[in-house]
Order: C-alpha cells, then sequence, then structure tokens
C-alpha cells in the first residue's frame, strides 16, 4: 500500500446536496451524504497519507484485526458515561447541568450513526462507531447537528473515509477552514466544531463562524451565506509524526502482515477447493497430446477428484501412468506423476507462521490474546492481570483524552458549560486495594524481604528492633489482615525480633 499524493489543481465544483433543488430548509438533521446518491464531482479536500478506504477495507478480512479494534472502542466509549463535576470547578453549576442532562439525555435530542434516514441511535453507540473509525482508518469525525433556532440537538457519526481537510483557497494543499464530505463525487461542508460560539446565554466571547454548506463560503453572519450554514464536525486525528492534517492509525506497522495472512488464508481456501487434494503435475515427455488425448486425461483426473476413496487416487494415479493416450506424432509418450508441493513439514511451518501473524497483529493493538479469544498462552490468573494492565494502560488513557475533547469542544464551545465533564465507565478495572496489592507483592518476595521494607509497603514505620530481618526468619507472620507469606519460616531468634508472640507488623 503506497501513499497517495495530494491532488493538485482546482476546478469548479458541480456539487449537488440531496433534499432539495434551491434552498433547503434547516433542520434537526445529519447532512451528511448517503452513499445511495451517485455523481462525480471534484472536492476541495487535502489527501490524506493512505488510502482511508483501503485502511478500513482490512477490517473485512482480517479477523484478529476487527475484533481488537472493537474491543477497544467498546471498552474505552461502550459501557456509557456519568456527567461529572469538572475537576477544576469549585462550585458546579446546577443550571450548566441541567443543559447537559437535556442534551445528552433528553427526548428531544437526537443521535445518529448514519446519514439521513436512518434509525435513531444513542450518544454510546455514536461514540463507539467513531471511534472505531478513529482506531482504523486515523481519525474521527463526528457531527454537531442544529435545529431550526441554531440550537446544537444532538451527534452523529460521520464515516472517516469519506471525511477530508479542506483546501486553503490560495493554494491546493494549504489548509482551509472547515471539512469536506466526498462520496461517489458529491461534496458537502461542515464547518469546525465551535465555530458558532454557542453560550448557554446565547452569548459569544468571539465572533461566530458560520460555512456554506454547499460552496464552503464562511461568513460571521449567517444571511450572508447563499446557502444554509452547515453543521461542524468534531475531528480528531490519531496524531502522527509523518503527518500534518490526519491521523495514522497504529497498526499500520502490521500491514504487510495483514496481507501475508490473507494470502495464507487464499492459499488454504485453494487447497480445499480441490477437495484437500496435494498439487500434482502430469508431464508428458517425448511427444505432444492431442486434443482428444488431453480431454480424456481431464476425464480421468476430474474423475479422480470426485472419488471419496483416497486409495483409489494412489492406485488410478499408477494407472494414469500407463494410460493409453496416443500423440499428434503417432508416437507413444512417457506420462509421469510428480507432486508440486510436500505436505509435511511445510504445513507445520506454515501454522506457526499464521500463529505468529495473528500474534504480531493482537501486539501491535496492545489487546490481551484473552480478548481476542486466544486462550492456550493463558490462564485465569495472567488473563486477569493482563486485562488490568491492559484497562490501566492502554483504555484509561484514551478514555481521558477523549472526554477531555468532548469537555474542550462540545461542553465549552458548543453549549457553553464550564463547570461538568463526562466521565466514562471502564471495565476490567477490578483492580485490588492498595493493601492487597502491598501483600501481594510481600507474598511474591517468597521470604527475601525484609520485615522493615514490609512494613513500608504497608504505610507502617519501620522498627528499629526488626533493623535487618527478613521474612523467612518469622514463623508465619499475618500480613496485616491478609495471607501469610509462602516463604518457608522459623521462630525469630531471641533478641532478634520478639518472643514470637507478637506481631511485627503491628503498630
Amino acid at each position: 500500500m503506497s501513499a497517495s499524493d495530494d491532488s493538485a489543481g482546482q476546478a469548479d465544483l458541480n456539487v449537488y446536496y440531496p433534499g432539495a433543488d434551491g434552498t433547503l430548509e434547516k433542520a434537526a438533521e445529519s447532512q451528511q451524504l448517503d452513499e445511495r446518491h451517485v455523481g462525480r464531482t471534484i472536492g476541495g479536500g487535502i489527501s490524506p497519507p493512505y488510502p482511508p478506504a483501503k485502511l478500513a477495507t482490512l477490517q473485512e478480512i482480517n479477523g484478529t484485526h476487527a475484533v481488537a479494534i472493537k474491543k477497544k472502542s467498546v471498552r474505552e466509549v461502550g459501557f456509557g458515561f456519568d456527567i461529572v463535576p469538572h475537576p477544576e470547578a469549585e462550585d458546579p453549576s446546577e443550571d450548566e447541568k441541567e443543559v447537559l442532562q437535556e442534551f445528552w439525555h433528553g427526548r428531544e435530542s437526537i443521535w445518529k450513526t448514519g446519514p439521513q434516514g436512518t434509525p435513531a441511535s444513542t450518544p454510546t453507540e455514536v461514540f463507539e462507531v467513531s471511534r472505531r473509525d478513529w482506531h482504523g482508518v486515523g481519525w474521527q469525525a463526528i457531527e454537531v447537528m442544529y435545529s431550526a433556532d441554531d440550537q446544537p440537538v444532538g451527534l452523529a457519526a460521520v464515516p472517516a473515509e469519506e471525511i477530508r481537510v479542506r483546501k486553503g483557497s490560495s493554494s491546493p494543499v494549504s489548509v482551509g477552514h472547515g471539512y469536506v464530505q466526498e462520496d461517489d463525487g458529491l461534496t458537502v461542508y461542515y464547518g469546525e466544531a465551535g465555530d458558532r460560539g454557542q453560550r448557554v446565554q446565547m452569548e459569544s466571547d468571539e465572533s461566530p463562524t458560520y460555512v456554506d454548506r454547499k460552496t464552503g463560503e464562511t461568513a460571521e453572519d449567517p444571511n450572508d451565506l447563499k446557502n444554509e450554514p452547515a453543521n461542524e464536525l468534531l475531528f480528531i486525528p490519531n496524531q502522527h509524526p509523518l503527518t500534518k492534517y490526519y491521523g495514522i492509525p497504529d497498526w499500520v506497522a502490521e500491514v504487510e502482515t495483514m496481507m501475508a495472512d490473507q494470502s495464507a488464508k487464499e492459499f488454504n481456501r485453494r487447497f480445499f477447493d480441490y477437495d484437500a487434494m496435494p498439487q500434482y503435475a502430469v508431464i508428458v515427455e517425448d511427444g505432444r497430446l492431442t486434443e482428444q488425448s488431453r480431454k480424456s486425461l481431464r476425464e480421468l483426473v476430474d474423475r479422480l477428484r470426485k472419488s471419496e476413496d483416497r486409495r483409489m487416487v494412489v492406485l488410478e494415479a499408477e494407472e494414469l501412468a500407463d494410460y493409453d493416450i496416443d500423440t499428434a506424432d503417432g508416437g507413444t509418450p512417457k506420462i509421469r506423476i510428480e507432486p508440486l508441493s510436500s505436505q509435511g513439514e511445510e504445513d507445520m511451518a506454515f501454522t506457526e507462521f499464521r500463529r505468529m501473524n495473528e500474534h504480531d497483529i493482537a501486539k501491535v493493538h496492545e489487546v490481551p490474546h484473552v480478548l481476542i479469544n486466544r486462550l492456550e498462552s493463558s490462564n485465569k490468573a495472567n488473563s486477569r492481570q493482563q486485562i488490568r494492565d491492559f484497562t490501566e494502560e492502554v483504555i484509561k488513557p484514551q478514555q481521558k483524552r477523549f472526554a477531555e475533547r468532548i469537555y474542550r469542544v462540545i461542553h465549552q464551545e458548543v453549549l457553553g458549560v464550564d463547570d461538568w465533564t463526562i466521565e466514562f465507565h471502564t471495565k476490567g478495572t477490578d483492580q485490588l486495594t492498595e493493601a492487597e496489592l502491598a501483600q501481594t507483592r510481600i507474598a511474591a518476595s517468597n521470604g527475601s524481604m525484609y520485615v522493615n521494607e514490609a512494613r513500608e509497603e504497608l504505610g507502617l514505620e519501620p522498627k528499629d528492633e526488626l533493623e535487618g530481618l527478613l521474612l523467612a526468619e518469622l514463623n508465619n507472620p499475618k500480613i496485616g489482615d491478609g495471607a501469610p507469606t509462602n516463604a518457608p519460616v522459623q521462630q525469630p531468634p531471641a533478641g532478634e525480633g520478639g518472643n514470637g508472640s507478637s506481631s511485627p507488623f503491628g503498630e
């Protein structure tokens, strides 16, 4: 897969926006293009570093890749969220909370995962679909929908592979204002989320910006536009040092692995298409077969293929070597059958090849094998720990970043809410308490930890009389309220830790 260049040159746009000819009535609906409308026009977007449609297609041909993306998206945003006070808010406004409650959970709010006419959705589904784009394509696009009275009423997920950053008017490769959606030659423009500077009191610190949904022109007053104002897009790229305006998914490093795995699956499919028979070549020497002989030979091979008796195949192959076939020269040719490949050790290497492909794809996604249904290298204990690590190191940071984007753009810029943010629910964080973790570390030392070190792990002050004493020298000490260590134990010597009747972990 090669990187694509920025499209050069400019041309007049011949744009058709589905819905009406002439002025469109502003409605609280997603304005994204419906792929059922077919046309051919030149768009105004800067080309991304990789063809996004091809990146998205890889989810259709590689199951490990598809499952990893789905697992990450669901665990990031799929379990819902709560409206919580922002950490910097000293006295959160209840009026602002009501604004958020009405937006996120109100009966009049609209949520879409597709264009006009698609079924209603939920905020969680919108987030999950867009996060799949973020992981699968490299960026996500969430449309902010407005009602006829210029009020934000909901969000819609827009396919990332159709969204482009706008070109500037002065140069075909300079960035412009807003975004453009291109699908089958149709083009529609979007503003940037927060352009209108919406506030709870319907006030703004800066002049609002409106984008013409058909031409892409901008104005501070919607009445100055030739057509209806465009909705806005929250555009979030997966930042990468090799691209300015777009993102690149983390798994691009393993594209060749996915393609190699697909080739391996194709090989398997062809193998079973021929009833799991190895590939053989029928070689004719010292002559040339007539058309009738070719036909007879094909009929014989076809009969062998359809036979359910594999022993018969071998015997008939010997028969085929003595098969009486005339040549165009009138002589008797020599016919032999040679295998094209062996099915022994190469099969084992082939299986290992596919297994390593799956391992590498899961690795680049940072998803534990247990979550992609590979259990041969897992047990209950390490699987739980792998999921905890995955949740803490991969999922939670992404949840916080995405929630902060929602707060900064949707809450502050679109809704004018400063005191409240959202917090996504997390699964897989049945974390041990600090005391339990300390007990685990102490037990894992197998008695090699000093008693005072163990006391510090438990948050206790060290004691002079216990200095230099190992846990292994104690007789089954109880670690707080937890279990005793697993190390061999002895009664502590007199004068080096007490008489053994009291615990060294008391205050």
